[in-house]
């Protein structure tokens, strides 16, 4: 399919953007005319974050087309306070020019450090312009509709001052409904497209879709090995534009059961209204209408290359005129394996009845497989498509499938795929060969290209996707992904934490030294800080300030302590403690607004905080009656809070936001060393002697003897209860008999709407991973001296474990 190429093209765009604070109102206005590609970046540090750490993008910016981009716009480094902006490019007959328009905040260039640039004033029809020249490279500003605005263009500034509040309606419609919330969109212009690409890739002329559409509408979603471009394709007349053929009920793909595995690539065009679709087409190439019934029930037509060669199948519900009509131009038959392959003497009757979907192929030979015609250009092809067949090895069970249908919807009007080869081949049918021959080293050989349209009234649901494709016989198990040795033993639990400019995770941890590290989700020691004591309990991620950034909250032996991302100590919060002996930190947060109580805990005095570490004043349990034992816990249950404080040896106190008594529990409990949980709306825990106590809102205690040693441990959720006990491991109603050994307590995690349950054997250093239903997760149990922690660490819906294996290393694991 030849809009393909246009994924390759948008991604291409994206590398080596910089933009910029002023009210988000619509800027359309101000995008130079005859603009082929617009990109409105909403976060320009999280953006080029994310393409930094993206594979893919780091792949292409060494081809040429792509150099040339990052030479072109290569005055915006110059450009400060980056936040927001439009970048936008248009083509001329002899060039390309770009145009960045700053959305919130004025244009800022920086260029003091320059010794070899000159700057210009100049004046034409009474608007003032600014030339710089920096070495070779020139660039112009001038302060148009009260907007200072940055091209590479004087021509295409000057142009700007005719364009008016009723030009651009489609772009302002795309601006008034983009999702700010996504990192960025890219706005394709296809009229204006054409000379542009050429300008781009150097070429006298490229094989562009035909009247693809109008306009296409994609936000831009970043992975580490993956690039999602989700939108819509708009058509203001479809019978003038190829996408308006398929603006149609949508129906599921079924092709792929015929094709051979190892196909290169793969396109399903479904059909619900033959006579729609012909009139269509028919339109669309402007051809008279003619009337013929032969495909009247073709549901789908599927394109496949296997080898470098072609196939074509043509599903049907209904397959008896087409049968008749390939007999009449039968000239030779044959079977093989069972199956009848007839050789046709007429070739290009396809083409009259699907073209656009199907040129320049020779169906010189088809068989019928279930209601589905499948022709061949060559009998050696089309026999290798029965094997295939007749052994199961089909294309819906290939890796390149797989790895896709976690993208795509079941059901569509257009789907494709290829690798590496179909796409090459794609790109030189479309651009040039030359064109692929820089592909070829950059490695693209375990990543699939795909897009699909989804048919919604007037528009089409677009998407275009690269990705890697994971080894599918790799599903379900668990991989190493790097190892970190620090410079001293580890004495606390590795744990995630979130970056905030990525929303990926990154790895806390301390050592023997009392130094704490941050560790990127590659393995890199991003920065390392000296720490007065051992980090008592967990870190604590919060965003004091509310704009989105995030610190790390912890208490040691005799201080709290919040701290940037970068390791620097936010102001006021190093508070000290005389006597030390501070128990972890508890931090509530009881509307989730981010208005935070911090709770610190030494021997029997209670300090609660704010977000400016002032003390609470209206908190009135400063001092307990006896030592507490551990970190307060907050509770929900209901509309209700409650704070639950265990005191030395055998009290439970049970509060409110205020301090009062929320729940009067006389009687002693002789705790167990699990903390206390919320479960199945009760406050639970367990005993020294094996029974769990669940406390009720209304104060009534029910107890169950679960018959548990001393040394049990026990972790819950709202509706899961999981226990250790010597070594039986009890996940709800399910019991799992483990080997012999010294079990650390049970943790739950839910991640990716699953359950999964982890204990440690810090014995035979063994650590087991089951899911909620106490099967156990493939290749378990893996290697290690900890508990562990889980995460979907880079937001692939694949979740990450990471481990303490050494005195001094941590290793993480991805679970596919």
């Amino acid at each position: 399919m030849k809009e393909r190429f246009f994924l390759f093209f948008i991604v291409s765009v994206i590398v080596g953007c910089t933009p910029e604070k002023r009210k988000d109102n619509s800027l359309a206005h101000l995008i130079p005319p005859n603009t082929a590609v617009t990109l409105k970046i909403n976060d320009f540090e999280s953006f080029v974050s994310e393409i930094k750490d993206n594979e893919i993008l780091s792949k292409i910016n060494s081809l040429p087309f792509a150099v040339k981009i990052s030479k072109k716009i290569a005055s915006l480094k110059y450009v400060n306070n980056q936040s927001k902006g439009l970048l936008t490019f248009s083509g001329t007959n002899d060039n390309f020019d770009f145009t960045y328009i700053p959305i919130d905040s004025a244009l800022q260039l920086h260029m003091d450090s320059m010794a070899n640039k000159t700057v210009t004033s100049l004046r034409f029809n009474n608007q003032d312009f600014k030339k710089y020249l920096l070495d070779s490279l020139e660039f112009y500003t001038a302060l148009i509709h009260d907007r200072e605005i940055l091209s590479s263009s004087l021509t295409v500034l000057q142009n700007l001052r005719t364009l008016t509040e009723s030009d651009n309606q489609q772009l302002k419609k795309f601006y008034r409904i983009s999702d700010t919330t996504k990192l960025a969109q890219i706005w394709l212009n296809l009229n204006e497209g054409d000379t542009f690409l050429k300008q781009l890739f150097e070429v006298d002329h490229m094989s562009l879709p035909h009247k693809f559409a109008d306009w296409i509408s994609l936000d831009i979603t970043l992975r580490n090995e993956e690039i999602l471009l989700n939108g819509v394709s708009i058509s203001q007349d479809s019978s003038k534009n190829y996408l308006g053929i398929f603006q149609n009920k949508n129906l599921p793909d079924k092709s792929k059961s015929f094709i051979p595995k190892n196909a290169n690539s793969y396109a399903s065009y479904t059909i619900a209204d033959f006579d729609r679709f012909t009139k269509s087409r028919l339109a669309y190439l402007e051809l008279e209408s003619q009337s013929d019934s032969l495909f009247a029930t073709v549901e789908e037509v599927g394109i496949a290359n296997i080898a470098n060669e072609p196939i074509v199948l043509i599903r049907t519900y209904g397959a008896a005129s087409i049968f008749d009509y390939l007999k009449s131009i039968q000239k030779d038959a044959k079977e093989y394996r069972s199956t009848e392959i007839m050789e046709l003497g007429k070739t290009g009757f396809l083409k009259d009845f699907l073209n656009p979907l199907v040129t320049d192929f020779k169906s010189s030979y088809v068989c019928v497989v279930e209601n589905t015609f499948i022709f061949s250009e060559n009998l050696e092809t089309l026999q290798d498509v029965i094997t295939d067949y007749k052994m199961g090895n089909t294309f819906e069970k290939s890796g390149l499938f797989k790895n896709a249908a976690e993208t795509i919807t079941e059901e569509s009007s257009v789907l494709t795929l290829e690798n590496i080869t179909g796409f090459k081949t794609s790109l030189e049918k479309n651009i040039s060969s030359d064109f692929t021959k820089g592909i070829k080293d950059i490695f693209f050989k375990d990543y699939l290209f795909g897009s699909q349209f989804v048919s919604e009234g007037n528009f089409l649901h677009t998407s275009y996707f690269i990705k890697k494709i994971s080894d599918v016989n790799k599903k379900n198990t668990v991989s190493s992904l790097f190892k970190v040795v620090l410079d001293a033993d580890i004495v606390s639990k590795p744990q995630f934490v979130t970056n905030h400019k990525t929303h990926k995770k990154e790895i806390a941890v301390q050592d023997h030294d009392n130094v704490l590290y941050l560790i990127s989700n590659k393995g890199k020691i991003l920065w390392k800080k000296q720490l007065d004591g051992r980090i008592q309990g967990k870190i604590h991620q919060v965003d004091i300030y509310r704009n989105g950034r995030l610190q790390l909250a912890f208490t040691t032996d005799n201080e709290f302590l919040i701290i940037d991302r970068n390791g620097k100590e936010v102001a006021p919060f190093t508070l000290k403690y005389e006597g030390g002996n501070l128990n972890p930190l508890a931090v509530f947060d009881y509307e989730g607004n981010k208005n935070y109580r911090f709770v610190v805990t030494q021997n029997n005095k209670v300090f609660m905080y704010n977000n400016k570490a002032q003390i609470v004043s209206g908190f009135k349990y400063t001092r307990a009656e006896e030592n507490i034992m551990d970190a307060p816990q907050h509770f929900r249950i209901g509309q209700k809070d409650y704070l639950v404080f265990k005191l030395s040896p055998n009290k439970l106190k049970i509060l409110n936001r205020v301090g009062d008594i929320r729940i009067n529990i006389k009687e002693n409990i002789p705790f167990s060393q699990n903390k206390v949980r919320s479960y199945k709306n009760t406050i639970a825990l367990t005993t020294a002697n094996g029974l769990l106590y669940q406390i009720s809102p209304n104060g009534k205690i029910q107890k169950t003897d679960m018959g548990l040693n001393k040394d049990h441990g026990l972790d819950a959720t709202s509706k899961t209860l999981a226990v250790m006990n010597d070594n039986i491991l009890r996940i709800r109603d399910k019991k799992i008999t483990l080997d012999l050994g010294v079990y650390t307590t049970p943790s739950i995690f839910y991640l990716n709407d699953k359950i999964y349950v982890s204990v440690t054997d810090i014995q035979n250093q063994k650590s087991y991973l089951f899911d909620s239903q106490s099967k156990a997760i493939p290749n378990f149990p893996i290697y290690g001296t900890s508990v562990i922690d889980m995460a979907d660490m880079d937001n692939d819906k694949k979740p990450e474990l990471i481990i303490k294996d050494q005195d001094n290393s941590l290793s993480v694991y991805k679970i596919r």
